[in-house]
């Protein structure tokens, strides 16, 4: 069957439309996806709903490049919008950013750490395969192991003229891991041969942690760096987080100097949807398109603030979708009020005014905004 060309002229597509076009006429829309630059196809990628995504990468002749360019915040979704269960293959050609970014937006809630996820993630990476599980091993924070591994094993030195405990095995011939009654020994088994099979050096500190670290300072260091790295995604530290509920009279809100332009450009159909219909979006529309941008840009870091507030799940595709719906709310209401206060257009108000400011004046006129905030 000879496929059918794609006429050099046809309008490019959207992600929706090359996904719905795929389930029509497949050898169509990979003829077109062909035409996409890598790049294109991510982004194509990135504007569907997160459970459809799987599918969309299937069409693509070369997933393998075009799945490390999906940004690791929305790589994160995809995978848990999927299911695990699924994901073997995506976690096979993800890059080691992406992978850090899925643990340190799914296992934990706040500052608690959930071993039960990471014990999911460890289970995905296993079917993955024993390369991609130990490449894991290397790019991620060994605390993050030794946390897995102390929920399940228990290690045990033993000398040459000793006899092992029963049920235990070793992949050296001196360590020995066992794991509770009930217990599955699979996941201790494969990240223990993996690591002392492509790494011994890794092996030997995973070995060393387990018998001398001090649980809660490991898990106090694995924070830490996951703050780290969340911070660079965007995602500030809660003590951070909670400066969105500070109380703020509109008529202490302070004017700013003027923003600094990144060049990008943002237009109305552009907007995300919770901004649609808003006094917010009205005002963003009355701004120049580089103004415009760089204040999108602020009212997203709102959200941001928000999802960490409001200890929402960052893994979940609905975590900041939810939060930009308080957020613009929020600055809708201050956004209303300053504008009346000082007598002027709230497109003017919005152009010199933080938004975190108009959010935190209208969360102390609409308390129900503040969250988890009881202050």
């Amino acid at each position: 069957m000879v496929e059918r060309s794609t006429p050099a002229d046809a309008a490019p597509l959207s992600g929706t439309e090359l996904l719905l076009l795929g389930r029509r006429d497949r050898a169509d829309a990979r003829g077109r996806l062909r035409r996409l630059s890598a790049e294109e196809q991510a982004r194509a990628c990135s504007e569907l709903r997160a459970e459809l995504r799987s599918e969309f990468l299937m069409l693509c002749d070369c997933p393998e490049e075009v799945v490390p360019l999906l940004p690791e915040a929305e790589f994160a979704h995809t995978i848990r919008a999927g299911g695990l269960s699924e994901a073997g293959w995506l976690l096979e050609i993800a890059s080691d950013l992406q992978i850090t970014a899925c643990f340190d937006l799914d296992c934990w809630d706040g500052e608690e750490f959930r071993i039960e996820r990471v014990g999911e993630w460890v289970d995905a990476l296993i079917e993955a395969g024993r390369p991609t599980l130990t490449r894991v091993l290397r790019s991620t924070d060994l605390e993050l192991w030794l946390l897995a591994l102390w929920n399940e094993t228990q290690v045990t030195i033993v000398g040459k003229e000793d006899d092992p405990p029963d049920g235990t095995f070793t992949p050296d011939g001196v360590v020995y891991f066992g794991v509770p009654d009930g217990v599955s020994p699979h996941r201790v088994h494969e990240i223990t041969q993996g690591a002392f099979e492509a790494d011994q050096p890794l092996y030997w500190r995973l070995v060393y942690g387990l018998l001398f670290e001090v649980p809660a300072e490991v898990e106090e260091y694995a924070l830490r760096w996951r703050t780290n790295r969340l911070s660079d995604l965007g995602f500030p530290d809660r003590e951070q987080a909670m400066r969105v509920y500070r109380s703020l009279s509109p008529t202490r809100a302070e004017e700013t100097a003027e923003v600094e332009l990144s060049g990008d450009i943002v237009r109305g159909f552009d907007l995300p949807k919770q901004l649609r219909g808003s006094l917010l979006g009205e005002a963003l529309s009355e701004l120049s398109p580089e103004v415009a941008s760089d204040v999108l840009g602020y009212v997203l870091g709102v959200a941001n603030s928000i999802a960490v507030a409001d200890c929402l799940q960052l893994s979940d595709p609905e975590s900041v979708p939810k939060a930009l719906e308080k957020t613009v709310e929020g600055i809708d209401t201050g956004l209303r009020e300053v504008a009346r206060v000082r007598g002027r257009p709230p497109h003017e108000i919005l152009e010199s005014t933080a938004p975190l400011e108009l959010f935190r004046a209208g969360a102390t006129l609409k308390p129900e905004l503040r969250g988890p905030y009881r202050g």
